[in-house]
């Protein structure tokens, strides 16, 4: 039997979030590139950036034919956040960062295991036209209800986060908030001993 969710929020009624998120009025234009296996993953938090953000977009796919919309992006002033040796850093304090940061109207991010995003950017090759920006710190993770391979391993939602910090100097807090009541409401169901082994994250 299905669960009975929240018209707003779309998570279970047991689970709401919706007293716990606040709209940001972000300028930067997040682009949201999903792999369909996220898309039903209770604890995703792109669908909480959707809930939080006036400036989003979300297109759900694995190859070009999925993101066509790429190509009316504005190549100058859109950035894809992902790693790389010749990454801008958006925690650059050095004048050409903070004049490439000061252009970005958009921002492209990839929803999905490093795996995943891996494989979307392989069979993506309208992304390489974009310069890709990344941070020199990793914040600590917050996100702690699922497993990541990787120590510098972020959710989403702590990437945009950071990357709205960094690049509009938003106040990332309500976010935060956001991420910690995922944290809280999808633990509070699991047996004492499992729900210790996020804790002690």
């Amino acid at each position: 039997m299905s669960r009975s969710l929240c018209v707003n929020c779309k998570f279970s009624l047991q689970t709401c979030l919706c007293e716990d998120l606040s709209v940001l009025e972000n300028k930067l234009k997040v682009i949201i590139l999903q792999h369909p296996s996220e898309i039903k993953i209770t604890k995703n938090t792109a669908r909480l950036l959707t809930l939080c953000l006036t400036q989003y977009d979300i297109m759900v796919g694995e190859t070009l034919a999925d993101f066509a919309q790429l190509s009316t992006l504005p190549v100058a002033t859109t950035a894809l956040l992902y790693p790389d040796d010749n990454a801008i850093l958006l925690d650059d304090e050095s004048t050409a960062a903070q004049q490439f940061k000061s252009r970005l109207s958009h921002l492209i991010v990839i929803d999905g295991t490093w795996k995943k995003a891996f494989k979307i950017m392989q069979l993506t090759p309208a992304l390489a036209a974009f310069k890709k920006v990344s941070f020199t710190t990793i914040p600590q993770n917050r996100y702690r209800i699922r497993k990541a391979p990787r120590a510098d391993s972020l959710s989403t939602l702590e990437a945009v986060a950071h990357s709205l910090a960094l690049i509009e100097h938003i106040n990332p807090e309500p976010l935060y908030h956001a991420l910690e009541a995922l944290n809280s409401k999808q633990t509070q169901f699991m047996p004492e001993h499992v729900k210790a082994r996020y804790q002690a994250k």
